[in-house]
């Protein structure tokens, strides 16, 4: 109380109510696995490091996109029907995370163990599940990317992020049975039976609906029909076929040289862009010829490195993109050196010999035209400085060197659109015309589609909560952007998912049903036969309410341990568990029904607890729990009347 020496009229505030609880996040998943990129600004500084992502953009931004392609091989039946394929760099944090967001998920935490690897490993995803450890905030770990290690080494990732959640109590896994497992016999003899009611697992995998590009070149050489390497050229005796096919490889024999001529090029690109500079920042300060002369040489060189693309050395395979490019590398590109020239003529008059020849042959080899094409044939430069007179002339040749520059850069974007443009062409050719193509590639598509469930179950809990609250049971809700599971299970075959008689493990299934679409199955967690930690809905209205209770019991640490701190303390906790059983998260007719908060001595505390320090604070609440089994009852009434 404060001591008051002067005669006045004091105010005191008189604090009469309870602090309240302020409720945590309960669903802001954690995803860990492997991306494209690893590097923000320094080289892998994003590895090991949880970073909050909120929508695709922005994981894309960071980390990139999925893996590339690579197939290994596909098996071909004696019909040529596609049977199966064995893909490589098969990583799935990627597409996950897009199931995630188009399920409903928000913010969400992303770990990084590296960039895609020929071979996952278990020690880099256990350690990223360590770092996001480190964090308060997550409700739910995801490592979808551990289904591509072995059966122990996924058991092992498993394991460890159960023991994260029953160390921490306030997050679950969502984890992913194997493919090919589909009654979760591995699964079950594998992941133990410590921190079960931590986990939920889902089955089975889902075809997503998300397009997948295969080209030719993904496929055209990884074929086996009977064990035996085939070619494409082998699977057809259509004349027209063959030489579509002929003109495919064609086109991508173009397309390599000139990828490899424009990483040569790219490569000096910055070099040769300085240098420009240079020279027109020359020629501002000296209006003279030889300046003129250096842009001239500069520019004939880039072009000859052009016209090299059509000597016989280097010529183009396919005759329509030889013939775009033959077009715009003699037409255009000489055309402006013809230009150029000219303006050397009128300058000083060195190349007057040449003018007939270039205006009678324009389109000349390129030994003819003098053999201009080479350096030492260059008209040298004529006197250092020219009169005023020619300025206006010099001016114009510094614009026409900056144009030939542009146009040079527009040609080789037109030649590689035009092989791209063919290639497109060719292809859309072969899957409306080659229907053993088609099914190969519709084949390797529908396979690179494939992905774990895991991602799309942590978008369905976001939304449940957001739209029902973290105690609706996130089943009978369907997924999108999935088009299928990739199997159907009997009944029978559900109800040994739903309910181990052995062990309680249960794994929940994702059905189709006609008329409905895909619908999440099942809501248990592993502790499948636990009757108070049975449903993952239950686990987490547990975790979200342990989690706010005792963030905002922290203030009272240090407080007097006396009846007036347990008063304020019981009914802060009271205040937000009626709250709650308005909403509907907890059953009963009343508030006594639905729960209890003791805190007090001779009811939660002895005098030695005092003594010691201890307040303890005792918690009960009915939560509701999900109609699993709705049983209808009919009978036949006999007639009265």
């Amino acid at each position: 109380m404060a001591t008051y020496k002067t005669p006045d009229v004091y105010v005191e505030e008189i604090s009469t109510f309870p602090r309240s609880v302020a409720e945590v996040a309960s669903a802001v998943p954690a995803f860990v696995g492997y991306t494209e990129k690893t590097t923000q600004l320094v080289a892998n500084d994003l590895v090991n490091v949880p970073t909050v992502v909120r929508s695709i953009p922005d994981f894309e931004a960071l980390f990139g996109k999925g893996p590339p392609l690579v197939v290994n091989k596909i098996d071909i039946d004696a019909n040529n029907s596609f049977k199966d394929c064995d893909i490589a760099n098969k990583y799935y944090l990627y597409d996950s995370i897009r199931l995630h967001f188009d399920n409903g998920g928000g913010k969400c935490y992303v770990v990084t163990v590296g960039a895609y690897p020929a071979v996952a490993k278990k020690d880099e995803l256990i350690a990223g599940l360590g770092e996001i450890a480190r964090k308060d905030e997550p409700t739910i770990l995801v490592v979808p990317d551990a289904v591509g290690l072995g059966d122990d080494d996924l058991a092992q990732v498993q394991q460890a992020a159960l023991n994260q959640c029953g160390a921490l109590k306030d997050r679950v896994a969502v984890l992913d049975v194997q493919k090919g497992d589909d009654d979760g016999a591995r699964f079950r003899n594998k992941i133990g039976i410590n921190n079960l009611k931590y986990g939920a697992a889902y089955t089975p995998w889902l075809e997503v609906a998300y397009d997948r590009t295969v080209t030719y070149l993904d496929v055209k050489d990884k074929i086996l029909k009977n064990g035996a390497a085939k070619q494409l050229t082998d699977l057809t005796a259509s004349p027209d076929i063959l030489t579509i096919l002929n003109r495919r490889d064609s086109v991508e024999i173009d397309r390599t040289t000139i990828t490899n001529d424009l990483q040569a090029v790219a490569t000096a690109g910055k070099t040769l862009t300085s240098k420009f500079s240079e020279l027109v920042a020359a020629y501002a300060g000296a209006k003279t010829a030889a300046n003129v002369q250096a842009m001239t040489l500069f520019l004939v060189g880039i072009a000859r490195t052009i016209n090299g693309w059509i000597t016989p050395a280097t010529a183009l395979k396919n005759p329509d993109v030889e013939a775009h490019a033959a077009f715009y590398t003699l037409n255009t590109l000489r055309a402006v050196y013809l230009s150029m020239m000219q303006v050397e003529v009128e300058l000083a008059g060195k190349v007057a010999a040449f003018v007939p020849q270039l205006r009678t042959n324009p389109q000349p080899a390129a030994a003819e035209w003098g053999g201009i094409f080479t350096a030492a044939a260059v008209p040298a430069p004529p006197a250092p400085l020219l009169p005023a007179a020619a300025a206006a002339a010099l001016d114009a040749a510094a614009n026409l060197a900056a144009t030939a520059f542009s146009v040079i850069s527009g040609t080789i974007d037109f030649i590689t659109s035009g092989v791209t443009e063919e290639r497109d062409n060719l292809e859309g050719t072969l899957m409306q015309s080659f229907g053993v193509y088609a099914n190969i590639i519709k084949g390797v598509k529908s396979a690179l589609g494939e992905v774990p469930p895991s991602g799309a179950m942590a978008g369905v809990y976001c939304r449940v909560d957001n739209d029902r609250g973290v105690w609706k049971a996130p089943a009978n809700v369907s997924l999108v952007s999935v088009n299928a599971p990739t199997m159907s299970f009997t009944r029978d075959e559900t109800d040994d998912l739903n309910v181990d008689t052995v062990a309680g493990k249960s794994i929940n299934a994702i059905r189709e049903f006609i008329g409905q679409g895909t619908l999440v199955w099942g809501a248990r967690t592993l502790a499948g036969n636990d009757n108070e930690w049975r449903y993952i809905s239950v686990r987490r209205f547990f975790n979200m309410v342990e989690e706010s209770v005792k963030k905002s019991t922290f203030f009272y640490v240090f407080e007097n341990n006396v009846a007036d701190t347990w008063v304020k303390v019981r009914g802060m906790i009271e205040n937000y568990l009626t709250q709650k059983w308005r909403e509907g998260a907890l059953a009963g007719a009343s508030t006594k029904d639905a729960f209890y908060v003791r805190c007090g001595l001779g009811t939660t505390m002895t005098s030695d607890d005092i003594l010691n320090g201890y307040m303890n604070v005792e918690i009960g609440m009915a939560v509701v729990r999900p109609a699993e089994f709705i049983v209808l009852k009919f009978s036949h009434k006999l007639q009265v009347s």
